[in-house]
């Protein structure tokens, strides 16, 4: 039988192995060969396969994400004044009445920064780890921990996808920001399920999804943001149960070099490590 030479949205998927709800955002935030006629999309097979075969599975990862890491290392002056403008003045305690906290328990904040909800939780439990890929970050951590005088606070340069912990060594993983700068967030998701304790919890507040491309080259972001959906499934597929996502009620704001600014609604998702 011939093959079809233009596709629509569920043969291309189809032609691709994905499903037409990722064919689908990958159109929104991917420059794909395709065209909108009407209200319907075509693919032409052989420009998808040649899209497909020129991609560089190096260049679409590493590079990407070492990209994100000079990014931050660059901005890390002044990135702690920029989060806490980003934020309501109320996000840590919009996050904590969603996140219930205990004296005794130990906790992780990967991709912490420059420490913003590190210092939070410090202030609230027996012990916080700090991870963070950029070392220029980690230095603003450490002096803001010092200034506030927290002793509990660890500090540790490492890749969120290759955390140097035992497994079972959390109560709580939180991650704040971090997704949308991951190319595989599944893999993220994994490793924060091994790093927990049995009935232990992840947190991700991270942001919705947007139209704001150019977050893309102007912030390193590898994503336009989630959507709920989106972030339950991946949570899911990573092992976890439980799983919760809502809106956290409070917006992401930033800038681009014009002076164009975007509010972006902010989600919360949490899910549970449950017993083998």
């Amino acid at each position: 039988m011939m093959q079809k030479e233009v596709l629509n949205l569920e043969e291309a998927s189809e032609l691709l192995g994905v499903s037409t709800k990722t064919l689908l955002k990958i159109l929104r935030e991917e420059e794909v060969p395709a065209r909108k006629i009407g209200r319907e999309w075509r693919f032409s097979r052989q420009a998808l396969l040649q899209w497909l075969a020129s991609g560089n599975s190096l260049a679409y990862t590493t590079a990407a994400e070492q990209g994100v890491k000079e990014y931050f290392d660059q901005v890390a002056p002044s990135y702690h004044e920029t989060r806490v403008q980003q934020y309501s003045k109320d996000f840590c305690d919009l996050v904590f009445a969603q996140v219930p906290l205990a004296p005794e328990m130990v906790v992780a904040d990967i991709g912490c920064g420059t420490g913003y909800l590190t210092k939070a939780l410090a202030e609230r439990v027996e012990k916080v780890t700090g991870v963070d890929a950029s070392t220029e970050m980690l230095a603003i951590a450490h002096r803001e921990m010092a200034q506030a005088n927290l002793t509990n606070v660890e500090l540790v340069n490492a890749e969120a996808a290759h955390l140097p912990f035992p497994a079972g060594s959390f109560d709580l993983v939180f991650a704040s920001l971090l997704l949308h700068h991951i190319s595989d967030p599944v893999e993220v998701l994994t490793e924060f399920h091994r790093v927990l304790k049995t009935n232990g919890q992840v947190v991700i507040i991270d942001v919705n999804e947007h139209q704001h491309h150019w977050v893309k080259t102007e912030k390193h972001d590898l994503w336009l943001g989630f959507s709920p959906a989106e972030l339950a499934e991946w949570l899911q597929e990573a092992g976890f149960r439980e799983v919760h996502v809502q809106d956290l009620g409070c917006d992401c704001y930033t800038t681009n070099s014009q002076g164009r600014a975007a509010q972006i609604k902010m989600l919360i998702a949490t899910g549970r490590k449950p017993a083998a």
